[in-house]
């Protein structure tokens, strides 16, 4: 079984399996219910002025179907070497395993996987 990456609910702070529709959000009105999750890279850092969305979130789903997900945030945890990356996700993302790898300036970090239920 590939690694699992780090990863968090942006708003719950639980880690996988993460649902689609995020049931916290329903109580927010005019809100985007789609859950966000928060992952981990090492080796990753914005340039100066640079925008999160530089930096695209890679997922294949369980039925094999590929996203690239812009990032809506991305922040440099002091000390510690690594980026915080925060994405949406898709509102059509299939329920099991999602392989996760992030793209940033022509590169492809890879990851691991994610558990999506239903």
């Amino acid at each position: 079984m590939p690694t699992l990456v780090a990863a968090v609910d942006a708003m719950l702070l639980l880690r996988d399996p993460f649902q689609v529709i995020n049931p916290s959000n329903l109580l927010i009105p005019g809100s985007d219910p789609n859950t966000r999750v928060v992952i981990f890279m090492q080796n990753l850092q914005l340039l100066p002025g640079e925008q999160s969305s530089a930096v695209v979130v890679n997922l294949i789903d369980n039925n094999n179907v590929a996203y690239n997900i812009p990032a809506e945030d991305v922040r440099i945890v002091p000390g510690l070497g690594f980026a915080q990356i925060t994405f949406r996700l898709p509102s059509s993302l299939a329920v099991g395993s999602c392989s996760v790898s992030v793209s940033y300036h022509g590169q492809q970090i890879n990851g691991g996987t994610i558990r999506i239920k239903a």
